[in-house]
């Protein structure tokens, strides 16, 4: 990680060096630009009032070029200086996750579904301090939506492995994929992301639609130069010509009223205004330094790449059919484009123009956007690998029966805190009962085995030296509580989970994929005699169904049930003590042992605390 951590920080330091001449100089050409301008108006001022003549309006002329060059050499710096605070930014977030600095990092709001919000919740999918903040690079609505799916749904093995090899080969190209990332972070935000663009791009054109339109905006500058080749030749009267002009303009006036609205907002969903597309292409040109290879990354690639369907190419020609719709928001063209439109009704030609590249090209748009974002998604994937080099790539196989991991941590704690054990869980019709004193680490053990099927399952690499597993669907229940809106208790909630799990199970009786349950502490809400005779229920029922997982427990007894004692493998964590009276203290060592916890500590902790001593007096 130190290695790694190094790299990150000299980029930022690089970034900062960078950014501060920059900066110099931006602040050099910022008041060049003012002296410029000063001089120039006194320049025209002392040729007004002095009569300077030639010389000094030549003077003035190149006084407003130099003031023009200035600005556009400052418009650049600027763009350079974002670029690099940008770049800055992307690194230390590369930092904060190295630390599991969750402060420092972006939190995505995610929609879930509601079968899936129960899981994602225990296994901290999603949210602060979670896997989707951790793995998350994507910018665009459509990467970030796909590296969520990808953590909600487990894929194929054959994907898998597919996914893997592209994380494998994109891992050591930092440069491109930080790269991605710059260009990403401009499209921020733009809230709705490609989608407006797509639905317009695969939508019914609006000005051919109505082919009346469409010719009289064709029909009617060319009368009007007619009649102005007809008043130069003299074949008609001035006053004929001057009335058919006037008729001509109070037309293209009142079209305009009705219809220019529509035809802006078309401009607007294809992004006129902020340009969005521009910022897509440099991304669609970045994705041509995919390294050539048989992997799903090359066949990214060739989607965007395929001369007959190219989307650089293809938007490249949009890009010049927006920039003729953008005058209209240009201050300096503004007078040209009301010209242009009393007199020629140009939104109407530039909108049949973008309306031919609808037609042609749209057909393509949604699978070069989905390209992009699998790319994102991939590439937030092979961040994860390059910054953890000592995970593994698990295997995810049908001919495996039982999920086996060594050296297995979680993943979203950091290297000096986390605690590897080995683990071993099935095959199907057994399961792992984890027991252990309070605070001992069960709960974050079966959290380590839960978000490491989800990240093998994803094609990421998984935070262990070794891990295999057949193909699964994961269940938990961890966090439940109570409802008052919905009169519902923290017991009911309970059994409403696990009533869901256990039907899980049975619907994944017999199929490719088996469900891997993560129980914990279960069924606290009732009394101990009655909760160990339900657990050993649900248990049944899921084993029965050849489901298999994991449970914690504090009660001892659950091992020794004949329902379900040859079905489980019991492992304990447990605390040591350190010296004695008021200097006493416990500590943990997360460490997995084989069988039942020989000890508990409520009642020492309740001591440590000194709530005991109190309820003695």
């Amino acid at each position: 990680m130190n290695d790694i951590a190094s790299i990150y920080r000299e980029r930022v330091e690089q970034c900062v060096a960078e950014a501060r001449s920059f900066a110099q100089l931006d602040q050099l050409v910022s008041r060049a630009r003012i002296v410029l301008f000063l001089a120039t108006i006194g320049i025209f001022f002392a040729a007004w009032a002095g009569g300077g003549g030639t010389p000094f309006y030549a003077a003035g002329v190149v006084g407003i070029i130099a003031f023009v060059t200035a600005v556009g050499y400052h418009d650049h710096l600027e763009r350079r200086l974002h670029r690099l605070q940008t770049k800055r930014t992307i690194n230390q977030r590369g930092l904060a996750r190295l630390t599991r600095n969750w402060s420092n990092l972006p939190v995505t709001t995610v929609k879930l579904s509601n079968e899936q919000n129960a899981t994602a919740n225990d296994l901290d999918l999603f949210g602060k301090a979670s896997l989707f903040q951790l793995l998350n690079r994507a910018d665009t609505s459509a990467g970030q939506a796909l590296l969520r799916d990808w953590l909600v749904t487990p894929a194929e093995p054959d994907q898998v492995v597919l996914r893997q090899q592209a994380v494998q080969e994109l891992a050591p190209l930092l440069v491109l994929r930080e790269e991605f990332n710059i260009q990403g972070s401009l499209l921020a935000d733009c809230k709705t992301g490609p989608a407006e663009f797509i639905a317009w791009a695969e939508g019914e054109p609006w000005l051919q639609c109505r082919a009346w339109l469409l010719w009289t905006a064709r029909l009617l500058p060319l009368f009007g130069v007619a009649v102005i080749v007809a008043a130069i030749m003299r074949w008609v009267t001035p006053e004929v010509a001057g009335f058919s002009g006037l008729g001509i303009i109070v037309l293209n006036v009142v079209i305009s009223v009705l219809f220019t609205g529509k035809a802006h907002d078309i401009f607007n969903s294809v992004s006129t205004r902020n340009g969005q597309i521009s910022r897509y292409v440099a991304m669609f040109e970045l994705m041509y330094q995919i390294p050539d290879s048989t992997s799903r990354l090359a066949e990214i690639k060739q989607e965007v790449t395929m001369e007959d369907r190219s989307a650089l190419k293809r938007l490249h020609e949009l890009s010049w059919i927006i920039a003729f719709a953008r005058i209209s928001h240009d201050p300096v063209l503004w007078p040209l484009y009301i010209l242009l439109q009393l007199f020629g009704l140009w939104d109407f030609h530039v909108l049949a123009r973008l309306e031919t590249w609808q037609a042609t090209e749209g057909k393509y748009t949604r699978a070069w956007f989905d390209a992009l974002g699998e790319f994102e998604a991939i590439a937030s994937l092979a961040s994860l690998a390059h910054d953890n080099p000592g995970w593994c790539y698990p295997e995810v196989s049908a001919t495996t029966d039982r999920v086996a991991g060594t050296s297995v941590g979680h993943p979203l704690l950091k290297d000096d805190e986390r605690v590897a054990n080995d683990v071993e869980i099935g095959p199907v019709g057994n399961f792992l009962l984890v027991t252990g004193s309070n605070m001992a680490g069960k709960s974050t053990l079966l959290r380590s085995i839960g978000i490491n099927a989800v990240l093998a399952e994803a094609g990421s690499p998984v935070c262990a030296a070794t891990w295999k597993m057949p193909p699964l669907a994961v269940a938990t229940s961890m966090r439940i509580s109570d409802s008052l809106e919905d009169h519902v208790s923290f017991f009911m909630a309970e059994l409403r989970r696990l009533k869901e799990i256990v039907d899980l199970a049975t619907d994944a009786q017999g199929g490719e994929r088996r469900l891997l349950f993560l129980l914990d502490e279960i069924l606290q809400g009732t009394n101990s005699t009655e909760r160990h005779i339900a657990v050993v229920e649900v248990l049944s029922h899921l084993l029965e169904s050849e489901a298999f997982g994991a449970v914690s427990t504090h009660d001892l007894e659950l091992a020794s049930s004949p329902e379900i004692s040859n079905s489980c493998t019991t492992v304990h964590l447990r605390e040591t003590l350190h010296g004695t009276g008021e200097a006493e203290t416990m500590t943990f060592d997360y460490q997995l042992r084989l069988g039942i916890a020989p000890t508990t500590n409520a009642l020492k902790l309740l001591e440590l605390v000194g709530l005991r001593e109190r309820s003695k007096r």
